[in-house]
C-alpha cells in the first residue's frame, strides 16, 4: 500500500515536472502550451509509458471543478449578461442541433445505430477552449469576445453531460423510444436544480465571507464550495457543472465586491490561477498519453468521418443561430467574431471523461477511437490554425509595441540582476578585480544600450510611456511589499500594523490598470 502511493506520488511530481519543463520551452518555439503537452503525452503513451490512469472520476470529480470555479470567478458577469442570449442559444440550443446533425450524419456515413451516433455527438460536442482563452490573453483579444467562448463553454459542459446522460440511459434500457417531454422535463429539472443549489451554496459562503478578514481562510472556503457544491448536486442528481458555475459567478463577482479585501481577492485569484494552471497540465499530458496511437490508423476512416462531421455540425449551428440573434439587435455579432467562435470550440477533457464513464455497450471500440481522433485534431489542428486566424481578421488590441518593450524590460532586469549577483561575488571575493570590472564594463554597457532602445521604442510609440509609468509603479508598490514583509521577519514593525500596510499597498496594486511585463 505505502509502495503504491509513493509510485503514484512520484509519477504526480514527474507529471508536473514534465509540465513546468514544458511551459518553459513553449517561450521559446511558440507553441501553444497545451498544444505542446498533448504532443509530449501522446509521444510518451507511444513508447509505452502509462503513469497516472486518466478515468472518469479523476475528471469529473477532481479535475473539472476547479476548472469551472476558476472560469467562473474571473467572469465579468456585466459582460456575460450582455451576450447571455447568444451564450444560451448556442450552449443549449446549439449544442442540442449539434448532436443530433452529429448523429444522424454519421449514423448515414457509418451504418453505427442512430443511439450510439448520437452518444457520440452527446460526448464530443461539449467544447474546452483553455488553449483559446490563454491565446486571447496573449494576444490582447478582445474581453468579450473571451467572455463569449469562455461563458459558452461553461453552459455547454452542463448541457452536453445531461444529455449525455439521457441517451446513456436509453442505451443501457435498450429503448429506442424517446419521450421529448421527459426530456426537457429532466433536462430543466437538472439544469435548475444545479441552478438553485450553486446559488444557495455560493450565498452562504459569501455570507461567511463578509465576516471574514483572513486571506487564508477565505481561499480554503472557496475550494470547499467548488468541491462541495459539486458533491451536493451529483448527490441528488442535478447538474453540479451548473452549481459550480453558478456559485463561482456569485463569489467572483458579488463576492469580490462586497466580501473580501484586496489582500483577498488577490489571494484568491492567484491560488485558483495555479490551482488550474496544474490542472490543465495534467489533463492535457494524461489526454496525450491515453490516445492509443499505435491503434489509431486501424479505424482511420472512421475518424475522418468524425471529425468531418462534428467541424460541419459545429458550423452549421454557430453561424445561422449567431445570425438569426443578429435580427433582434441592433449590434450584432460580427462575421469575425463568429468565425473565431466557430473555430475556437474545441473539444478537449469533457469528452474523455464522458468516454471513461461508458460501460461495455456495443461499438464501444468504434466510439472510443471516434472521441480520441476528434480530439486529437481538435487539440492539435484547431488550437494551431486559431493564433493565424486571429491575426488575420485583425482581432489583436495588444499595443502594436508592448511586446518588443516588454523583451527589452526583461532583458534590463536580467542584466542588473547579473550585476548584482558579480558586485556579490566580488565583494565575497570570489573573483578577481581584473574579471570584476571586465564583466561589469560589459554588462553595464549592455544596460546602456537596452535604455537607448527603450527610449527609441517610446519615441515611435509615445502611449509606451504609459505602460513604462505603470511597470514603474507596479515594482515600487512590490518592492514596498517586500520590504514590509522583511520587516516583519526582523520583528521591526508588528504583524498588526503590517497587515494594514499591506492591504493599502494590495488595494492599490488592484486599483491600478497596469502593464503586464
Amino acid at each position: 500500500m505505502v509502495e503504491e502511493l509513493v509510485l503514484t506520488e512520484m509519477q504526480f511530481i514527474g507529471l508536473l515536472l514534465i509540465a513546468v519543463l514544458v511551459s518553459t520551452a513553449v517561450k521559446y518555439i511558440r507553441l501553444p502550451y497545451t498544444i505542446a503537452l498533448v504532443l509530449l503525452g501522446t509521444l510518451t503513451g507511444f513508447i509505452g509509458f502509462h503513469p497516472i490512469p486518466l478515468s472518469e472520476e479523476l475528471i469529473l470529480f477532481i479535475f473539472l471543478p476547479a476548472l469551472l470555479f476558476e472560469g467562473a470567478i474571473n467572469i465579468d458577469f456585466d459582460k456575460l449578461r450582455e451576450n447571455l442570449d447568444l451564450i444560451l442559444l448556442l450552449a443549449v440550443i446549439g449544442l442540442t442541433l449539434g448532436i443530433l446533425l452529429v448523429g444522424y450524419s454519421l449514423h448515414y456515413l457509418t451504418g453505427i445505430p442512430l443511439i450510439y451516433t448520437l452518444l457520440f455527438g452527446a460526448m464530443i460536442m461539449p467544447t474546452d477552449p483553455v488553449s483559446v482563452l490563454a491565446l486571447f490573453k496573449k494576444l490582447g483579444v478582445s474581453r468579450e469576445l473571451s467572455v463569449l467562448v469562455e461563458g459558452e463553454s461553461l453552459f455547454n459542459d452542463g448541457t452536453g453531460i445531461v444529455l449525455f446522460g439521457v441517451i446513456l440511459s436509453l442505451v443501457e434500457s435498450q429503448s429506442q423510444q424517446l419521450s421529448i417531454l421527459q426530456t426537457i422535463l429532466d433536462f430543466f429539472f437538472v439544469v435548475l436544480g444545479g441552478l438553485v443549489i450553486g446559488l444557495v451554496t455560493g450565498y452562504a459562503v459569501y455570507s461567511i465571507l463578509r465576516h471574514l478578514d483572513d486571506h487564508l481562510i477565505e481561499v480554503v472556503l472557496t475550494g470547499i464550495l467548488a468541491y462541495g457544491t459539486f458533491l451536493i448536486c451529483e448527490s441528488v442528481h442535478v447538474s453540479g457543472v451548473i452549481g459550480v458555475v453558478a456559485a463561482g459567478l456569485l463569489i467572483g463577482n458579488r463576492g469580490t465586491l462586497f466580501a473580501m479585501s484586496p489582500t483577498t481577492r488577490i489571494a484568491i485569484q492567484d491560488s485558483w490561477e495555479l490551482t488550474a494552471f496544474i490542472v490543465n497540465s495534467l489533463i492535457f499530458l494524461l489526454i496525450g498519453i491515453q490516445i492509443p496511437m499505435q491503434e489509431i490508423y486501424s479505424h482511420l476512416q472512421l475518424i475522418i468521418y468524425s471529425i468531418a462531421v462534428v467541424l460541419l455540425a459545429r458550423a452549421l449551428t454557430v453561424y445561422p443561430l449567431t445570425l438569426l440573434l443578429n435580427l433582434r439587435k441592433k449590434t450584432g455579432t460580427s462575421y469575425s467574431w463568429m468565425h473565431v467562435i466557430n473555430l475556437g470550440g474545441i473539444h478537449g477533457s469533457i469528452p474523455i471523461a464522458l468516454l471513461l464513464s461508458l460501460p461495455a455497450i456495443n461499438h464501444l471500440e468504434e466510439l472510443s477511437f471516434m472521441v480520441f481522433g476528434t480530439v486529437l485534431f481538435s487539440l492539435v489542428v484547431q488550437g494551431l490554425t486559431i493564433e493565424p486566424l486571429v491575426k488575420k481578421l485583425n482581432l489583436v488590441e495588444k499595443h502594436p509595441g508592448i511586446e518588443e518593450y516588454t523583451k527589452l524590460i526583461t532583458k534590463k532586469i536580467s542584466a542588473q540582476q547579473a550585476l548584482n549577483e558579480l558586485a556579490s561575488m566580488r565583494k565575497n571575493k570570489e573573483i578577481p578585480s581584473t574579471v570584476y570590472k571586465k564583466l561589469k564594463n560589459e554588462y553595464s554597457t549592455s544596460l546602456e544600450e537596452l535604455a537607448e532602445e527603450v527610449g527609441e521604442l517610446i519615441k515611435k510609440y509615445p502611449t509606451l510611456e504609459f505602460s513604462q509609468r505603470d511597470y514603474s509603479r507596479k515594482r515600487m508598490l512590490l518592492a514596498q511589499k517586500s520590504s514590509i514583509q522583511e520587516s516583519v521577519r526582523k520583528g521591526i514593525i508588528g504583524s498588526e500594523a503590517a497587515s494594514h500596510l499591506l492591504k493599502e499597498i494590495d488595494a492599490e496594486l488592484e486599483e491600478k490598470t497596469l502593464t503586464r511585463v
